[in-house]
């Protein structure tokens, strides 16, 4: 428990036993009085920690809340990387069965790997899978490379190789 949240649980727990001694406090002097040692309970509770203040500590603090921080927003980095990484590679895959289908395959699917490189994700390789006769697959193969850039090297087909 921080220091911040032990500091309002005491302002909190003064505050209801106060108002609890002035509810079973009959009219008259001594609700008087006791009012005033409850204004005094409660400023002396609200200017507890000054009296306790140590900068070493609250910079310790202050340094731990940094590197947690810190820590979150590396997470919440990576995070939006790998979706980002996800989102690329599916918009990809549906470029390239968009060039299948245009060439009249409609049995091919694609799995687009990329690579992260000067500061955004580029197409490395694709997976394809389907039965497509050579000629179509020959100019799927050509689509991929001129235009994503993957070279015949790094496309690989499973499944039986053509038909033609």
């Amino acid at each position: 428990m921080t220091a911040a949240s032990e500091w309002v649980r005491a302002i909190a727990g003064a505050s209801m036993l106060c108002a609890a001694a002035l509810v079973l406090t009959p009219k008259g002097n001594v609700k008087d009085v006791l009012r005033l040692l409850c204004g005094i309970v409660l400023l002396l509770t609200v200017i507890k920690p000054l009296a306790g203040f140590d900068p070493a500590r609250l910079s310790l603090d202050m340094a731990d809340y940094r590197e947690h921080a810190a820590e979150i927003a590396g997470d919440a980095q990576e995070t939006q990387n790998a979706l980002d990484r996800r989102f690329i590679e599916r918009q990809l895959a549906a470029y390239i069965l968009d060039k299948a289908k245009a060439l009249g395959l409609t049995d091919v699917t694609a799995e687009v790997r990329v690579k992260w490189g000067e500061d955004c994700w580029y197409p490395y390789a694709v997976c394809l899978t389907g039965q497509p006769p050579q000629r179509e697959k020959t100019l799927l193969e050509n689509a991929i490379e001129y235009d994503l850039g993957i070279p015949k090297e790094r496309q690989c087909w499973n499944g039986n190789e053509g038909t033609n």
